[in-house]
């Protein structure tokens, strides 16, 4: 349809994608919500799994750690919980929009930045 008339068949083909992206976004977190990923403490004695939207599901503590070591195995499981929540999240955003052929500049960076780095 757009033949012939440069980039504008490139630009009303991006229009149609960003049409879909509120409704995949809505797709992607429900099912983000769904996904499990666990981490343990760098002791082993904790492990805790979440959603891939963030949010806790289990904490599980094996083991006999008090005060102030149990804490930080809390926070250490569920520091790196969390890190693994966010690279799942960003793996699923890069999919789809690369399945909606979304050529966004600096997305690429937006998500490396949402994983802090990684």
């Amino acid at each position: 349809m757009f033949k012939g008339m440069g980039n504008l068949g490139n630009i009303a083909s991006m229009v149609g994608s960003l049409q879909k992206l509120p409704e995949k976004l809505n797709e992607l977190n429900e099912r983000m919500k769904q996904e499990t990923v666990s981490a343990s403490s760098g002791c082993g004695t904790v492990n805790v799994s979440m959603s891939g939207t963030g949010h806790v599901k289990e904490v599980k503590i094996n083991g006999e750690l008090k005060g102030a070591e149990l804490e930080h195995a809390i926070q250490d499981a569920t520091n790196a919980a969390g890190a693994a929540a966010k690279q799942l999240y960003a793996e699923a955003v890069s999919q789809m929009a690369a399945d909606l052929e979304l050529n966004l500049p600096g997305v690429d960076k937006m998500l490396t930045n949402l994983t802090g780095g990684r």
